[in-house]
């Protein structure tokens, strides 16, 4: 009784001191939220901590309030994005616009990749005439008229070959600028900002790099990414705090954060297939996408306390 007693002491001593989690996380351990459907990203609204998440399998956007409390309301669906006929389905990046509007990237699998704004009445319009024949997945907000897209091309057998646009909207409806800041790069997915600092996850090139973004708006030409920061086995679609901790899918089952430092650790595993994650920092918490892999199996969310 007395050392169950101290086990329980030390753990709550520890989170409360820094707030990450406790070494040997499981995703069976993290807090478990099954959702039906095809799950890849996922975004928190900050002023209440509802949850939106991409479902392939319907090709929209579902969402909740209070995800993990007892009486939480279930997935309701939030928007549907128009499909596109003779095209499987495929949403990836959601991010919050300071509207209140979200913006959500379609893969496009090499014919129909697109971005959309949603309103809050849930209606859908093309937020971009970019190049359809990227493969769109990373999508960060920089302010109301820009954001940033990560996206990858590939023809026939060729390796593929990515980087990272700057898109900004135009006066007339529908008008929109792309402008390449960031290139050679493989496939590159995730997308995240800490200070000056704009992070990339290249899932073909096992790594994260790093690069200035204010030096790469004003450059003439886009840059190379050349600065390694961390070494990562598959990394997916990324989020960040506000002190510079990434957190991102590292190999097949696992999701890890990466220090300041560029130092990984694994914060939780046994996932079926980790996909995106979103950070909830007024809640200290982690959202986190485990996709399903068997049609009769549902998906889920965990919910990870961090710092």
């Amino acid at each position: 009784m007395i050392r169950r007693l101290i086990a329980t002491l030390a753990t709550t001593l520890f989170i409360a001191a820094c707030g990450s989690v406790a070494p040997g996380t499981t995703a069976q351990t993290a807090q478990k939220v099954p959702l039906a459907g095809t799950p890849n990203g996922v975004a928190v609204r900050d002023s209440d901590g509802a949850v939106f998440v991409t479902d392939d399998r319907t090709n929209g956007i579902v969402m909740t309030t209070h995800i993990g409390e007892e009486d939480a309301p279930a997935f309701s669906s939030y928007a549907r994005i128009p499909a596109v006929e003779g095209e499987r389905n495929g949403l990836s990046q959601i991010a919050f616009a300071p509207n209140g509007h979200l913006l959500v990237e379609q893969f496009g699998f090499g014919t129909a990749g697109a971005v959309y704004d949603v309103a809050p009445s849930g209606q859908v319009a093309l937020a971009s005439d970019t190049n359809s024949a990227r493969r769109r997945l990373g999508l960060l907000v920089l302010d109301g008229g820009t954001f940033l897209s990560s996206w990858f091309v590939k023809e026939g057998s060729a390796p593929a070959e990515g980087g990272v646009s700057l898109i900004t909207r135009g006066t007339a409806p529908r008008q929109v600028i792309e402008r390449d800041i960031v290139t050679r790069l493989g496939k590159p997915v995730g997308l995240a900002i800490a200070g000056d600092a704009l992070y990339i996850s290249d899932q073909s090139a096992n790594r994260i790099y790093k690069v200035d973004l204010q030096a790469a708006r004003a450059a003439n030409a886009p840059v190379p990414a050349s600065d390694v920061f961390a070494t990562v086995d598959a990394p997916d679609l990324m989020a960040s705090t506000p002190d510079g901790t990434l957190f991102t899918k590292c190999g097949s089952h696992a999701v890890c954060s990466i220090s300041k430092r560029g130092r990984t650790t694994v914060i939780a595993d046994g996932f079926e297939a980790p996909r995106g994650v979103a950070v909830d920092v007024a809640r200290k918490r982690l959202i986190a996408v485990d996709r399903s892999r068997a049609p009769d199996k549902p998906s889920a969310l965990r919910v990870v306390p961090i710092r």
